[in-house]
């Protein structure tokens, strides 16, 4: 395994939005360089704005695009207040090349925002609690004790923050979901449970033969912030309501 060097990392905060939607063009049918469609039948998970509103930054797939792959993010929608069901969405980058019809379903993915660390790190805590039982005051058997939540910190200068609309979001905000993130769907599956958010770090060694590492911290809610506007570094802390992060790997 290749040494993670943060120079060569991305951080990827990411919310909770998942479902799908169909393509509604019966008469005009989608084609190559559009970059908007009518839209319906739309079934997104709980929270944000309803479930038949398109977030602004949402990212979607189109079934019978020719590269399955390719994710196009929501720059625009109809009502572009989210005051009702969403009729049309707007996005980047144009369809490619495809078989595009009417009810071809949408698939969408989370809102993220991408950030690329300058200098600092990214550091977490895993622990195990462990029942040490006696037998006549000797050390006998050993219990697993209560699941102990993961500790994540950041602390890092970055580089820049990328959210690929239009929309400001900060780090901030997407930690709290205020401003640019007020529509952000937390990442638990439970709604009644506080905000949470997904970190993705993402490692491409400068080495093509050696895969690109994810790494997830899942359901993460930050319990301390501190930025230092004088030397433009950030500080974040909290816990995953998880033991240990997830890891993957695919090939450059």
């Amino acid at each position: 395994m290749a040494r993670i060097e943060l120079k060569n990392c991305v951080i990827l905060i990411k919310e909770g939005l998942s479902g799908t939607g169909a393509i509604n063009e019966p008469t005009t049918i989608p084609v190559i360089t559009d970059t908007e469609f009518d839209i319906d039948t739309l079934v997104l998970s709980a929270g944000g704005l309803g479930t038949d509103v398109v977030p602004i930054g949402a990212r979607f797939t189109v079934a019978g695009e020719t590269i399955a792959t390719t994710v196009h993010t929501v720059t625009g929608r109809t009502p572009s207040d989210g005051s009702a069901t969403t009729t049309n969405i707007a996005f980047s980058p144009a369809l490619g090349p495809g078989t595009y019809t009417d009810g071809n379903v949408v698939t969408f993915t989370a809102i993220q925002i991408e950030i690329k660390i300058g200098d600092g790190n990214l550091t977490y805590t895993e622990a195990n609690e462990y029942e040490y039982d006696l037998n006549k005051g000797l050390l006998d058997t050993v219990r697993e004790g209560d699941q102990v939540p993961m500790d994540v910190s950041l602390d890092f200068v970055y580089e820049y923050i990328k959210t690929y609309t239009g929309e400001n979001v900060s780090l901030m905000d997407a930690l709290k979901k205020i401003n640019g993130a007020s529509e952000w769907r937390s990442t638990s599956s439970d709604p009644c449970e506080p905000y949470s958010v997904d970190i993705q770090v993402v490692h491409t060694p400068i080495c093509s033969a050696q895969a690109i590492e994810t790494t997830t911290f899942s359901d993460f809610r930050s319990e301390s912030r501190e930025v230092d506007l004088g030397e433009a570094n950030v500080s974040v802390s909290g816990r995953c309501n998880i033991t240990e992060p997830t890891m993957s790997r695919t090939t450059q």
